[in-house]
């Protein structure tokens, strides 16, 4: 394996060389950076000013000399300043770690649950909860990003905000919770008996829908007694889940309070990207899960009389994951280079905001960075999928 991952990261130098140039060559064509334009601009432009910035963007060299020149920079770790002179290093650190933050827990929770929901559908294909969930799959993957982020942020975060103020529940939503807890345990029951010979009885009927029922009690309840005592209900103004910005202007001193407002401010776009993301991954999860329950060694297994739990989660699950661990790898190296939608929406100053704003100002050096610095971590999660495929299906060999 240490060999495999050491011809592969000396196959990735070409392609870093290769992406360099090309990017370069597309950003030098972009035209004159939005700083120098602007000087030019003026009704009475300083030429000593004007060619003080050209000096400052190397727009007195050849191309070729500007390319080496940023790539004996780069090859130190230093991505140079933009026209504001700020490092670029700095700015796009910062970008980064704001977008890490959305990314890893908007990942992480799409992933889950788009492994559950496609697991479960998949073993409980053509039942209600099976079309249901392929229904809203496809709603959420056919729903643009931008459109599905305003309808969360105007019809879903700003309504909730208004209810949570001053929260009421009528008699008909606290009977149809209460049903719904009650089909809930009686549909539970019923899936666990689906094949088995006799019929559970009556008592068992009522045992398993009154602990559904208790259980929407128990919510109800808590979500009553728990609600009267949220800071958010005494004196606080501000909204409970904010719609823009990645972090509160004042960061509370406490810091399990101030561990709540980065919470509530990570809801809303975390949300958006949990959403898409899961509707793409629990359709691989499903259309794997069910192209493996068919192969001959699921067969095998169960003839042999294993448990049908065992059969799924520790046969077929694992040979299931494969075609997933590709999609996700490959989307955690592409969302790093900013879910540039999202963040508009939601105002985060991410990586996308970075690219957005270099690109608007034609200024190459934040640009390359980021072409680069998405580059890397595009290659280097490829490279992890290849390791986890590895591990995953014991067929497959690195060497």
């Amino acid at each position: 394996m240490f060999l495999f991952i050491v011809r592969r990261l000396l196959v990735t130098i070409p392609l870093l060389v290769l992406a360099s140039i090309i990017t370069f060559i597309l950003v030098i064509n972009l035209g004159t950076p939005q700083k120098v334009e602007d000087a030019q601009l003026k009704p009475n432009p300083n030429r000593a000013a004007i060619e003080s910035l050209r000096r400052d963007f190397e727009l007195d060299k050849p191309p070729v000399t500007r390319y080496f020149d940023w790539a004996k920079d780069f090859l130190k770790g230093d991505f140079g300043k933009n026209g504001n002179k700020q490092p670029v290093t700095t700015n796009l650190w910062r970008a980064m770690q704001v977008t890490l933050r959305l990314l890893i827990f908007a990942q992480i929770m799409s992933v889950l649950l788009g492994v559950l929901v496609g697991l479960i559908s998949a073993v409980r294909q053509y039942t209600a909860f099976d079309y249901a969930m392929t229904g809203l799959a496809f709603f959420f993957f056919s729903i643009p990003t931008a459109v599905l982020a305003g309808i969360l942020k105007m019809f879903g975060i700003v309504e909730f905000n208004t209810w949570a103020r001053h929260p009421t529940m009528s008699t008909l939503v606290l009977v149809l919770l209460l049903a719904l807890g009650a089909l809930c345990g009686y549909l539970v029951l019923r899936n666990r008996y689906k094949f088995a010979l006799e019929k559970p009885p009556l008592k068992k009927w009522l045992m398993a829908a009154s602990a559904g029922l208790g259980i929407a009690l128990a919510a109800i309840v808590v979500f009553k007694l728990g609600w009267d005592g949220n800071q958010y209900r005494k004196g606080n103004r501000g909204p409970l889940i904010p719609t823009i910005g990645q972090a509160p202007t004042r960061p509370s001193p406490d810091l399990w309070k101030r561990m709540q407002e980065y919470f509530w401010h990570l809801v809303g776009p975390s949300l958006t990207l949990i959403l898409v993301g899961f509707a793409g991954y629990s359709r691989y999860m499903r259309a794997s899960m069910l192209d493996v329950m068919s192969s001959d060694y699921v067969r095998t297994a169960r003839a042999k009389g294993l448990s049908e739990r065992r059969v799924i989660l520790r046969h077929a699950m694992r040979n299931a994951l494969i075609p997933l661990t590709t999609a996700v790898a490959l989307d955690f190296g592409f969302l790093l280079s900013g879910a540039i939608i999202t963040e508009t929406i939601f105002q985060w100053k991410g990586m996308g905001t970075f690219f957005t704003t270099a690109l608007a100002l034609k200024e190459p050096r934040p640009l390359l960075a980021f072409v680069m610095v998405t580059a890397i971590f595009v290659i280097v999660f490829n490279l992890i999928a290849d390791v986890l495929y590895a591990r995953l299906d014991p067929r497959i060999r690195l060497d």
